[in-house]
């Protein structure tokens, strides 16, 4: 593996990371929303789950795209990178 492939992986899995804390972080606001009653069809509630679908749609891209790069590269999925 080039240096290249090497920075691409750690990019990506970096971006994967924080992207995950914002999937999670909207995740909560949900929650947050139904333990506090608020109605589906509030626009409140809208604006949230939009928030949600947006980052859990690009965090799964972003997963999806990581690991076909991994398998481009013959990382196996319980391999580390050195």
């Amino acid at each position: 593996m080039t240096s290249k492939e090497k920075a691409k992986l750690i990019k990506q899995a970096g971006q994967l990371y924080l992207l995950g804390h914002t999937v999670e972080k909207h995740r909560s606001e949900l929650r947050r929303l139904v333990e506090q009653k608020v109605p589906y069809d509030s626009p409140q509630m809208a604006e949230a789950l939009a928030k949600f679908e947006e980052a859990d749609s690009e965090w799964k891209r972003l997963e999806h795209e990581h690991l076909d790069f991994r398998s481009r590269l013959g990382i196996k999925q319980d391999q580390l990178i050195e």
